[in-house]
């Protein structure tokens, strides 16, 4: 009877944490998405008055580490050309399974954007 409860604790608890783990990997992708989406969208006006496409990189930049902060989220970015990199590292804190030994698990994602100039 034991060994029964114990196992199906076990079940409830891999079933609760695995869900935890996969909305954690998910927010993490998504995180580093939109703070590449937000970064891209910072042009340089004086170049995007002549009609041409080119990223800020400072704006890019900035804005882009103000969104992780904003979604407390750990991360780097970087800026080549017109295309905006994001790294960042997530933590999932498990709930049942830490209560027999399990630890919170590290997620990492990365996302990049890129800004594109679209006819009219």
């Amino acid at each position: 009877m034991i060994g029964v409860t114990v196992a199906a604790f076990m079940m409830v608890g891999l079933v609760l944490d695995g869900g935890v783990m996969l909305r954690a990997r998910s927010d993490a992708f998504a995180t580093a998405a939109a703070a590449a989406r937000i970064g891209a969208q910072q042009l340089d006006l004086d170049l995007a008055v002549e009609g041409r496409t080119a990223i800020d990189p400072v704006a890019a930049e900035r804005a882009a580490l103000e969104y992780l902060t904003a979604n407390g989220v750990a991360g780097s970015v970087s800026v080549e050309g017109d295309t905006v990199h994001v790294s960042v590292t997530t933590t999932a804190q498990l709930q049942l399974l830490d209560l027999v030994g399990g630890d919170g698990l590290t997620f990492d994602a990365n996302a990049r954007a890129q800004a594109v100039k679209v006819a009219p």
